[in-house]
């Protein structure tokens, strides 16, 4: 703006149009690797052919990652309970897109674990996008079968405590205010169903609730079992029963590495070993939803 001085001494201001600024154009240019076009020819995993094994001359690639060049026996997986299909097929309608746009929290509602970890508090202090960083090694927790007086039921709790209001309680437990209104009661109910119907897990933690319920609870833990006689991941699904047993005036406190131990009461969360059977099925229960085994250091090589 310039200033202009009259006789009269009044000052006036002239408007200088000012041309707009122009975009710097950003110097980062997308990348796009594409999708997996590989496929392991003894296990049917699809991987980049960046991931293959190096040094085995001309030919096809090969992969190591998945069953070591055939030498694990991984099952084939099951197809998922069909009201899962529905839910994951965005054709099927709003709800389904409902879904998959909020797939991460409706799993986290389910889970029967904690995650924890180191988290970085001091990473974001600037003005740019959100970044979430952990030092050291992430780890699986679970608490207590019952929440402490005053406490709102969590995790595996909510499969337990007050389940006549189980769909607002897991709502209440996995959602802030702002984020509430996107997700879908319906939705959650029908999760709930399915996993009561399907999840051995599940069943598990619903067999501690009616004992519950019949006023036997003091002093009752729930043992997950690390080491069974059959193959939980696929072949020959095992039942609540062979999974689990509650066991009453356990005094059981180390469970590093053994059968997860879940007490009634008193406790706080406790670190899983992540060479349990069941540490990433209780985890993510939605990508193992009848509760089938996942990776356990017993897992046998091919007889031949």
């Amino acid at each position: 703006m310039n200033d202009r001085v009259s006789k009269e001494g009044n000052i006036t201001r002239n408007k200088v149009a000012v041309p707009p600024r122009k975009k710097k154009k950003s110097s980062v240019k997308e990348w796009n690797f594409g999708k997996p076009t590989c496929t392991c020819q003894h296990c049917g995993a699809l991987f980049w052919y960046e991931e293959r094994t190096r040094g085995k001359g001309k030919g096809p690639p090969s992969f190591s990652l998945c069953c070591k060049q055939g030498k694990v026996d991984l099952p084939t997986l099951k197809k998922p309970p069909t009201y899962l299909s529905n839910l994951m097929c965005k054709e099927k309608g709003k709800r389904s897109r409902n879904y998959m746009d909020n797939i991460r929290v409706y799993n986290s509602m389910f889970a029967f674990t904690s995650m924890g970890g180191k988290v970085d508090r001091e990473i974001n202090n600037g003005s740019g996008p959100y970044v979430f960083r952990m030092n050291g090694q992430n780890y699986h927790r679970i608490g207590t079968l019952l929440p402490e007086e005053g406490d709102k039921p969590r995790w595996a709790q909510l499969y337990i405590y007050d389940t006549e209001n189980e769909v607002k309680n897991r709502i209440d437990a996995s959602t802030s205010s702002h984020n509430r209104e996107s997700i879908d009661s319906h939705i959650v109910l029908g999760l709930k169903n399915m996993l009561d119907r399907e999840n051995v897990l599940a069943q598990t933690f619903r067999m501690a609730r009616d004992r519950f319920k019949e006023g036997d609870y003091h002093n009752v833990s729930l043992r997950l079992i690390r080491k069974r006689g059959g193959d939980g991941r696929q072949h020959n699904m095992p039942s609540a029963s062979e999974v689990a047993a509650l066991i009453v005036n356990d005094t059981s406190e180390n469970q590093k590495g053994r059968d997860i131990i879940v007490h009634y009461k008193d406790t706080g969360p406790r670190r899983i070993s992540e060479n349990h059977p069941k540490f990433m099925p209780m985890q993510y229960p939605l990508l193992f939803p009848y509760g089938e085994d996942g990776f356990t250091n017993k897992i046998l090589y091919r007889d031949n």
